[in-house]
């Protein structure tokens, strides 16, 4: 294997690798013989077929998976040759070979090398732990939330209050030219209750029926609606109409007492577990999330042009799926947040985890892995069936074992920083969760 390297300004490293034309002819004579021996081919007998013949019928795909293999070996071959440490996926580029004299196929890689930083101060670092107290009301207050109970909307003649059904429609303007494509009749949302925008919320609120409402936004450049990407557009909003909530208890006056303290005798338990669960996972994240922002604050950590980049088309394509899978508004509040600021803070959290990893020299644990991949059978209805086909798939038990050494890297992380508890009633957690944690999947 020969190789070229060269720096490229603005696009990354790049190497052009020269294979032998003998190593490709021999991977797809073996390829052929392969698909002769395995594969029934009407008028011949298995392994019969001429390899001429197989070659006419499978040679494109045969021909476009086997150069895809060499790229990728060859490619991995020169970085362990010269102790290359790349972050992000490269790029593949096959040059022209229609030369048949040539001894060599040729093709380029562009790549980018893995910055080289340090973690500096990292005991020096101070975050918050967030401790909620539950009390016996907090959880009977859950409780309630279980009982059956059926709402009533009733349409009223009142200003718009929070917690109100509000039902709307509306048209959108860009530079006072309508663009009716977006033309909405008759959302309806519950006030400071929902997934939209919060200026809609803001605006609504002290409004009657009938009453017509204006405001701009600027429409970041990844809206998954690319014709309103970078455009300041204005809202007319109208109000249909308004309800307010009245719930009523379905069960009997004479069995209510029995029913709630059935309720409460099944369910506080596992209301509390539930409770504990949420918790837990929202403070860690809070808690994490702290130290990533301070460890950044304290480190110059270059982000690589070419991952950046990669990383953000990768988050918008998932966008644009999720946007039409779910025939979304354009009002979703989670299609106008900031995207380039969510790939700085997914990559920096990669890099430096990946650091730690490398730093501190940590493997993967197997019996973690099975104990990973056990707590997550449980979600599912047969976890026997489940716990198997993850140890049969090799890249889900290395998802699962990235994950593995990611929580080692955190763990490790948590134990050299400065932790200082803060506690937390319940209502302010709930709070808290609610104006952070409400995306928490997307992010």
């Amino acid at each position: 294997m020969k190789f070229f390297m060269e720096k490229n300004k603005d696009a990354g490293h790049r190497v052009t690798i020269k294979i032998p034309r003998t190593t490709v002819n021999n991977s797809l004579l073996r390829e052929f013989i392969k698909i002769s021996k395995t594969t029934k081919i009407n008028g011949f007998r298995k392994g019969k077929a001429p390899i001429k013949f197989i070659q006419e019928k499978y040679g494109n795909s045969v021909y476009y998976d086997i150069f895809t293999q060499l790229m990728q070996k060859f490619f991995y071959e020169f970085i362990n040759k010269e102790k290359i440490k790349i972050i992000g996926s490269p790029k593949f580029y096959m040059h022209q070979n229609e030369d048949k004299e040539k001894e060599h196929f040729e093709y380029s890689v562009i790549y980018e090398l893995y910055p080289k930083f340090q973690l500096k101060d990292i005991k020096e670092i101070k975050v918050n732990k967030i401790n909620v107290k539950i009390t016996n009301q907090d959880i009977q207050n859950n409780i309630e939330k279980y009982k059956t109970k059926k709402n009533i909307w009733n349409t009223v003649n009142k200003t718009i209050k929070s917690h109100d059904r509000v039902t709307i429609s509306y048209c959108i303007y860009e530079k006072n030219k309508k663009i009716k494509k977006f033309n909405t009749e008759k959302i309806s949302f519950i006030v400071s209750q929902n997934t939209l925008i919060p200026e809609l919320n803001y605006k609504i609120i002290n409004h009657f029926i009938n009453d017509i409402i204006f405001f701009k936004i600027k429409f970041n450049s990844f809206h998954p609606e690319k014709e309103l990407q970078n455009k300041d557009i204005i809202f007319k909003i109208k109000i249909i109409k308004i309800e307010k909530k009245q719930e009523l208890e379905t069960e009997k006056n004479n069995e209510k007492n029995d029913i709630e303290k059935k309720i409460t005798q099944s369910c506080y338990q596992s209301i509390k577990n539930n409770l504990h669960s949420q918790i837990n996972v929202i403070t860690e994240k809070h808690l994490e999330d702290q130290i990533i922002q301070k460890i950044i604050k304290k480190n110059i950590i270059l982000i690589p042009p070419l991952l950046f980049q990669e990383e953000r088309k990768i988050l918008y394509k998932h966008y644009k799926k999720k946007y039409k899978e779910e025939n979304s508004n354009i009002l979703e509040k989670k299609y106008h947040f900031d995207l380039n600021s969510q790939v700085r803070k997914k990559i920096y959290i990669r890099m430096i985890i990946e650091k730690i990893i490398s730093d501190n020299q940590l493997v993967s644990d197997e019996k973690n892995i099975q104990q990973l991949i056990k707590k997550i059978s449980l979600n599912y209805k047969k976890p026997i069936e489940i716990i198997n086909l993850y140890n049969k798939n090799q890249h889900i038990k290395n998802t699962i074992r990235n994950i593995e050494l990611e929580s080692q890297a955190m763990f490790l992380l948590k134990n050299k920083i400065q932790i200082e508890k803060q506690y937390w009633t319940f209502d302010q957690f709930i709070t808290y969760k609610q104006r952070n944690y409400e995306e928490l999947i997307l992010k």
